[in-house]
């Protein structure tokens, strides 16, 4: 917040006024002011990186931050498919995350039948297509019998549904259960393009690396979002692939100081930043720090205007851009592997268009 300039009736006078104003306490936020599903961070310092880490998380070095917003939870499924709809953004997603949304997949189905008129096993491209036409009924059938495959496999003893219209299935009572079991699980399978889409329409943004950092450990650089002692009972971490995130919020033992959940394992989170490996050298005393600068230009990389989506394009494959991923997932690895992802000093990293099982993301906000 910036003080207005005192009006100045003299030297003398306008430095009294001066002093005046510089007494008054700039007022911040209260916690309970934070916008619905955020919770606030205040402004200072906290130590970041850590010297038990990997070689990226070091130096360990002080930084501050302004104050901010962040999401108390991850971005849900059902949030997620209230933007797709919102903005009809089913054929700008890069993502696959319907894949694990019956919601996402009914609404995919239904974007292509509005399309084409039909429902996806009566739909056959028009030989007499050419040029850009032919790709894009090519590419809207591939991506379309992926909906319908992904909606099989949720759909379990129902599988059969699958080629009904969307609309017909969106009234069955045992779909509309799934859509209500799945709508608090976290969006998955998003390209940080897509999370920043989203952030966007939602008026808010990704968070940086510093950002998220703090609002894990604290500024009493906690080892772990509750504490300095590793507990497996205060996060989704250490499991088999195969099992899965779980709603979010479901581990509030493992809730950070400042009240975010699952900072720790459940899904990882895209962060605003570009990776670099050494990009903690220098940063001592940094005020908002964002990381490295990226490309050249500073913007990320549009897709390949060449690329033919799920035939020619190479995932994520975007030469020196990498952006940075925070906060462990659900699944284990080697002995010891588990502790050390869920730390929240971890740094890792993926390209902005790549998607995978175990990435999601929360927003941050500017006061």
């Amino acid at each position: 917040m910036k003080l207005p300039a005192p009006r100045s009736n003299g030297t003398l006078g306008g430095l009294l006024a001066a002093l005046f104003l510089l007494a008054i306490p700039v007022p911040m936020p209260a916690a309970d002011e934070a916008p619905a599903g955020m919770v606030l961070v205040p402004a200072g310092e906290f130590t970041m990186g850590s010297a038990e880490g990997g070689y990226d998380e070091r130096p360990v070095h002080r930084v501050r931050l302004s104050a901010y917003y962040i999401d108390r939870c991850e971005v849900t499924v059902a949030e997620f498919a209230d933007f797709v709809r919102a903005t009809g953004a089913v054929d700008a997603i890069e993502g696959s995350w319907f894949r694990h949304s019956v919601e996402g997949c009914l609404d995919l189905l239904a974007h292509y039948e509005r399309r084409y008129g039909v429902t996806c096993a009566a739909f056959a491209p028009k030989p007499d297509a050419e040029g850009d036409a032919a790709w894009q009924q090519g590419s809207d059938a591939l991506r379309w019998r992926a909906g319908v495959a992904a909606l099989r496999v949720l759909l379990g003893a129902d599988a059969k549904l699958a080629d009904e219209p969307a609309k017909t299935l969106a009234a069955v009572p045992s779909v509309q259960a799934l859509i209500q079991a799945q709508a608090q699980m976290p969006v998955r399978s998003v390209t940080w393009r897509d999370a920043a889409a989203y952030a966007r329409w939602a008026g808010k943004r990704l968070p940086t690396e510093a950002e998220w950092e703090k609002a894990a450990r604290g500024a009493s650089a906690n080892v772990y979002p509750w504490g300095n002692v590793w507990d497996a009972a205060k996060c989704r971490a250490g499991l088999e692939p195969a099992a899965g995130p779980v709603a979010v919020g479901s581990f509030p033992a493992g809730a950070s100081v400042y009240g975010c959940l699952d900072m720790a394992g459940n899904v990882w989170e895209w962060c605003a930043d570009w990776y670099g490996p050494a990009s903690y050298n220098g940063q001592e005393g940094a005020v908002d720090p964002t990381g490295p600068v990226g490309l050249a230009n500073g913007e990320l990389p549009g897709p390949d205007p060449k690329a033919r989506l799920f035939r020619e394009n190479k995932q994520g494959r975007e030469t020196d851009t990498r952006k940075v991923v925070r906060g462990g997932g659900w699944a284990g690895g080697a002995p010891g592997q588990t502790e050390f992802n869920q730390r929240s000093a971890r740094r890792l990293w993926s390209n902005p268009g790549y998607w995978s099982d175990d990435t999601g993301f929360r927003c941050a906000k500017d006061l």
